[in-house]
């Protein structure tokens, strides 16, 4: 039997592990970009650039995750690739997430796995 693919979009993902989250008792933030006159920018200063697309924290279990997220196949950029180099060098969790991953991610957010 062929596998099934279901295409889904980087925003719609976003929203799922958010939910995700508030369900399993985490809060989240993600930072959102938005239409200027000279396209999309996300509003940022300082080494901005490539920032994990989401913080999550969980203050009973003592936990802080950063999270990239892609639709599957997507690649990180530079940028990105330098914030998960030096934030997985501290005691935060730290994944790139995408849409296969989704029985491992309800593992890690529900039971409190690390890395």
């Amino acid at each position: 039997m062929p596998e099934l693919t279901i295409t889904i979009s980087e925003a719609e993902f976003t929203q799922q592990l958010i939910e995700l989250a508030h369900l399993k008792g985490w809060r989240a933030a993600h930072f959102r970009p938005a239409m200027t006159k000279d396209g999309w920018r996300t509003a940022v200063q300082g080494d901005g650039k490539g920032f994990p697309d989401l913080v999550l924290v969980h203050p009973e279990q003592k936990r802080l995750i950063f999270a990239e997220v892609k639709r599957d196949g997507d690649k990180r950029t530079p940028a990105q690739e330098d914030w998960y180099c030096w934030l997985f060098q501290t005691k935060a969790e730290v994944y790139i997430w995408r849409p296969g991953d989704w029985e491992t991610i309800v593992d890690i957010l529900g039971e409190g796995r690390l890395r």
